[in-house]
């Protein structure tokens, strides 16, 4: 693992972060407790002295929605991150079962389409990367909720 070039992804993955926001660290630092100058520091890659701390970045996310910077990271480890729709589970079973059909469809569309000539292209082979994704998460989100239900109507065992 290259020290360097990781932690360079991290912090350019932060960086355009702060930059893509409305006004950019200017307009960001106030919601995330920093004054522009130390957040504009704690992106700069070329900056030595600010870093940028993890709860700093988790504040960062949660204001912009933008999670480039956990993108980083987890590609850095060897991870993809699948996003799991209603992590709650507030919408019920039968709504997880009607994510993941659609989620399924969605793939199964993008097969279809990507099998019609033969051949799989790079965006074809993408966009089946994407769809794959979103029907894990589907099913992840059904997982859960299926969990919360059983929870919910567990009882102990005789004699525990």
């Amino acid at each position: 693992m290259n020290t360097e070039s990781t932690l360079m992804h991290i912090l350019d993955a932060a960086l355009q972060t702060v930059s893509d926001y409305p006004g950019g660290a200017a307009s960001l630092a106030p919601r995330v407790g920093l004054s522009a100058g130390i957040l504009s520091n704690k992106v700069n890659p070329n900056c030595t002295t600010n870093h940028l701390s993890l709860v700093e970045a988790n504040r960062i996310m949660s204001v912009t929605g933008d999670h480039a910077i956990l993108q980083a990271l987890a590609a850095e480890h060897g991870y993809a991150l699948v996003k799991i729709g209603d992590p709650d589970g507030s919408a019920g079973v039968l709504h997880g079962m009607l994510d993941l059909g659609v989620a399924e469809g969605e793939f199964n569309r993008e097969l279809h389409d990507a099998m019609a000539d033969g051949r799989i292209t790079p965006n074809e082979m993408s966009a089946l990367g994407k769809a794959s994704l979103s029907y894990q998460g589907a099913l992840i989100g059904l997982l859960r909720r299926l969990h919360d239900e059983h929870a919910r109507h567990a009882r102990p065992a005789a004699g525990a």
